[in-house]
């Protein structure tokens, strides 16, 4: 079974992935030689990059022709990793246009702050719970202080029902020390629930097969890394997320 990738910036030039329409196909191109047959397109919605979600599925329908026309056979989904700072701005419309999943069971990717789990951004996570989304965690091994105390930060997100992403470059060690001993640190405590690329071009490509290596060189269980890598995955795009009861605030 192929790979679907739920982390991947593919679009060209609306962040700091590709800077054009070439570097979306190159890129798409290493995903499918890597043996990824779906990927979720998820460009920054923040402030600082793109803030009108109502914008990507017309950008993505682009891609999709230009994919074709070059022959690359790779399916491509809408979405977006969400910054807190516009969950309070954007509309329902707005959001569900970069959410995944069926009706039952919505998500959203929001992004970890790199100065680490903030009250608002905790407010943020509880305001799209309240309007029905699912929230799945963005990388939040690259974060300050991310396997501090437990992972506590965490596990109030987990315990609200969120999921959380680990990034294939963190396992690799391709982000640094840090982030690598705190992926692999969240994964051997059970917090986190797939693992994807946060690919953006080439210094950071398509990188699922050499996390599955990495899994299994830090004696990750087998099937335990195949479902990190590919089940997980699939199991949230075709099932959703659905809410959970809260465990703990």
């Amino acid at each position: 079974m192929y790979a679907a990738d739920l982390h991947f910036h593919l679009l060209p030039g609306v962040d700091d992935g590709p800077g054009d329409m070439s570097e979306s196909l190159e890129l798409a191109r290493g995903a499918v030689a890597a043996g990824t047959g779906t990927v979720v397109v998820t460009p920054h919605v923040r402030g600082d990059f793109m803030t009108d979600p109502l914008e990507l599925p017309e950008r993505v329908d682009e891609l999709r022709a230009a994919l074709a026309s070059a022959g690359i056979p790779l399916e491509l989904h809408c979405g977006g990793e969400l910054g807190h700072d516009l969950v309070g701005v954007l509309g329902q419309r707005e959001l569900d246009a970069i959410a995944q999943g069926p009706a039952s069971g919505r998500w959203l990717l929001v992004e970890t702050p790199f100065e680490g789990f903030t009250a608002r951004f905790h407010e943020a996570t509880d305001e799209l719970r309240a309007r029905g989304f699912g929230v799945v965690i963005a990388h939040p091994e690259r974060t300050a202080g991310a396997a501090a105390e437990g992972a506590d930060a965490l596990r109030r997100e987990l315990a609200l029902g969120s999921a959380a992403q680990v990034n294939a470059q963190s396992l690799t060690g391709r982000h640094g020390h840090e982030a690598l001993h705190a992926g692999h640190a969240l994964i051997r405590a059970g917090l986190i629930a797939f693992v994807a690329s946060d690919a953006h071009g080439p210094a950071r490509p398509p990188s699922l097969r050499p996390a599955f290596a990495a899994l299994l060189q830090a004696n990750t269980d087998p099937r335990e890394a195949s479902r990190l890598v590919r089940e997980r995955a699939w199991q949230l795009l075709a099932g959703g997320l659905p809410q959970q009861a809260a465990l703990a605030a």
